[in-house]
């Protein structure tokens, strides 16, 4: 959910010379929410099926569009702000949608920004039909962001925690990645700090440019294949939960 105007996305360097499917795989987070998507709800989607994206964004953030709309659904999008490609205004804690008006919802990095997720998860269940399907990923580890609207990071326990109490039933977990590419992220925002910082303009713009190719790239190559061997997933950016509506 977009509780703030978006800020424009700093222009990736990476596009400049790596194929497309490379460049969407260095898009950590993105990109392994995507690939969620792809393999637990685009195979389940049907012509004739209306689905919701509950705090899409405006249409540059809503990345999946084009693939959602491949399956032959009726897709309805919804944020807090009016924008372009937004069907829908309105607070996903308190939606004015009649009870089981969708068979499926998404819900992709809107739980840390809701200030009552529990009544937010309760609306996701309420507009889904009996057996539809209602898709959540949250971060559990992620800088303050559209400040001061930021106000949870939850764990996979405290999302399956409130998906079991609003009566949606656990298929799938799947973790935004490793300790790996945690890290990844984690040394990439390097780069907005130091945009943010009071160094000298003379050592910024180098010591970012730099910033930007090393964890931006190289840190990244070396990092992202690590993560097949984090067994555990302890320090995972966030969760992607697939679920089903119970009858």
């Amino acid at each position: 959910m977009s509780h703030a105007s978006p800020k424009p996305r700093p222009v990736s360097l990476g596009h400049l010379f790596l194929s497309r499917s490379m460049h969407e795989r260095m898009q950590i987070e993105r990109y392994q929410i995507c690939q969620f998507l792809r393999q637990e709800a685009l195979p389940l989607f049907r012509r004739g099926m209306t689905v919701l994206d509950a705090g899409s964004g405006h249409l540059e953030e809503q990345v999946m569009r084009a693939e959602l709309l491949a399956t032959g659904i009726t897709l309805h999008t919804m944020d807090m702000n009016p924008g372009h490609g937004v069907t829908f205004t309105g607070d996903v804690s308190a939606m004015e949608f009649a009870t089981a008006s969708y068979d499926a919802v998404i819900c992709t990095q809107v739980m840390e920004h809701v200030q009552s997720p529990g009544k937010t998860c309760a609306e996701l269940a309420r507009v889904v039909k009996p057996g539809g399907y209602v898709f959540i990923t949250a971060p559990q580890s992620a800088p303050l962001h559209n400040v001061p609207w930021h106000f949870f990071n939850p764990t996979k326990f405290g999302l399956q925690m409130l998906a079991e109490n609003n009566g949606l039933e656990v298929r799938k977990v799947v973790p935004l990645g490793g300790h790996f590419s945690q890290l990844a992220t984690s040394l990439l925002y390097t780069v907005p700090v130091l945009q943010q910082s009071s160094l000298p303009g003379i050592i910024k713009a180098p010591a970012t440019l730099l910033a930007r190719f090393f964890f931006g790239f190289v840190a990244k190559l070396i990092l992202i294949p690590l993560d097949k061997y984090d067994t555990e997933k302890l320090n995972a950016a966030g969760w992607c939960f697939a679920t089903v509506k119970r009858a």
